[in-house]
Formats: structure tokens, sequence, C-alpha cells
């Protein structure tokens, strides 16, 4: 997996700025994608001086707005001619209830609805291009939670750490449904670990006051915590490899909840019904 174009979300910092400066060090055209220019120009002055690989491109977009993620899809299509890889790492918890402009829950919309819209979009690129992948940064925190499809949008209440966690949860229910679907690209779901990063930008404080987890919380390094992101990303160990989860580069068991085949439909036509509702 050398030579390959690969676009990482969420690649301005942590564990997106790593994963995506590790896959550059490969050789490979990588498309960060970010919200803030300012950000996003340092992050590739920052990758080209570690790598000397100067095929990097910088693409802004909001991704928890879907017509943002139609613009950045088109975008990503009109600069390139291939995608091998598509690495899902944007991510986010809004401390307070937050209702997007397209009336959306923030949490929500950034973690889940933006994997489904841009992976969707970009299949046909993906299909088109040969041993592609799609890698979504999920979580453990999906354990020991479960879906209230009435209570998406927080129409009866918001809790930021449960709304994070059924975003994780919907992540690996997606990754799963995806993977029966495909079989020309590979869908794989990663825990990271707890590592100490700006998820959230400034409201991600939410989360490390929320989860304890002892000493154990923070454990992992942002190096550490990449490692997943880049080994599903690029090694040939995983290239038939298809419909897991992965922590530490190895395969481990998600969820009961998250093996739950009808839930996996209902994630998915509760994506596609927003998808086509906003185009």
């Amino acid at each position: 997996m050398i030579n390959k174009t690969i676009i990482v979300t969420g690649a301005t910092d942590g564990i997106g700025l790593e994963a995506a400066t590790k896959i550059a060090a490969l050789g490979n055209r990588v498309g960060l994608v970010g919200r803030n220019p300012e950000k996003g120009a340092k992050a590739i002055e920052r990758i080209t001086s570690l790598t000397r690989n100067d095929k990097l491109d910088f693409f802004q977009a909001d991704l928890s707005l879907v017509s943002e993620i139609h613009k950045l899809s088109q975008e990503i299509k009109n600069k390139y001619s291939k995608l091998n890889v598509l690495l899902n790492n944007a991510g986010g918890a809004s401390k307070n209830k937050v209702i997007t402009s397209e009336g959306l829950e923030k949490t929500f919309a950034t973690n889940q609805m933006n994997y489904f819209t841009l992976t969707t979009n970009l299949m046909d690129m993906l299909s088109a291009s040969e041993g592609s992948r799609v890698v979504n940064v999920a979580s453990n925190a999906h354990i020991g939670t479960t879906i209230d499809f009435d209570n998406i949008n927080a129409e009866k209440s918001y809790s930021a750490w449960k709304a994070y966690c059924v975003s994780k949860l919907m992540n690996i229910m997606f990754t799963y449904r995806l993977a029966e679907m495909q079989d020309k690209v590979t869908v794989n779901a990663l825990h990271p670990g707890f590592v100490d990063t700006n998820i959230g930008g400034n409201e991600g404080s939410v989360i490390k006051s929320i989860v304890k987890f002892g000493s154990k919380l923070f454990a992992r390094t942002v190096e550490n915590g990449a490692d997943s992101s880049i080994y599903l990303s690029t090694s040939d160990e995983v290239n038939d490899i298809s419909g897991k989860y992965f922590f530490k580069c190895r395969q481990i068991k998600s969820s009961k909840a998250s093996y739950d085949k009808e839930q996996w439909n209902q994630v998915w036509n509760l994506c596609e019904s927003y998808k086509e509702k906003l185009s």
C-alpha cells in the first residue's frame, strides 16, 4: 500500500495528524480534511518537513453538515482520479445539546452521518480503485450502550457521553453492514484506545470529565492510538479482511449489541433517509 491516494478526515491534530504523517511517510498521496485552514496549512508543513513528501492536499469542511460533506465529496472527485483508502477519523462530542442548522443533533451528525455520507458518496470512486479500503475509527465506548431510535436527535433527552457512545456503536454497525454489501472494497473499524486528544475541540473536556477509567483512562499516546488506523490503511496483511473490529492492530470482538443485523439495517436506513432529505 504505497503510492496510493488516501483521505484522512480530522487530520489536523491528534490521531488523525499522526496517522496522516505515517501514511505520508510511506510515499502515499494524502488528502487531509479539517475545519480550520490555518491548522491545515500547519499540518501540511509539519508532515512535509518530517516525511519529505509533498504529495499533500488540504480540504476544508465542517463534517457536522451533510451539505458540506456533499461539497467535499465533489472536491475530492475533482482533485483525484482514484481513491484507494478513506480513513474516517473525524469525530466530536458536544457538551450541551446542539442541533445543527440541518436539524441533526451535532454528535450524531459529526460522528455517524459524516461517516455514512462521505463513504457512500465516494463509494463509486473507491470501487473503481484496486484494493480499496474504508477504515472507520470507532471506540470501545460503544460497549454497554444501546440505540434509542426515537432519541437520535435528543428529542427526549440529551447526555453528552450517551450520545458519543451511541454514535460509536452506530459506526461499528455501519461498518459491518457496508462490509456485507461490498465485494470490491474492504471495510473495517477500530478502537484507538483512550487517548488524550482534542476530540470535539474545546468541548472535548466533556469526554475527559465524564469517562472514569482510573489510571487506564489515557494510557495510550497519540502515536500508539493511531496504530490501527495506519495498519488498516496501509498493511498488506489486511488486504482481504473486511467487516472486522481492531485494537492494537489485532482483531477483537465488539459488543454483543453491535452484531444485531436488524439494527444494522435500522442505522443504515436512518442515515440514508437523512442523507436524501438533506441533499
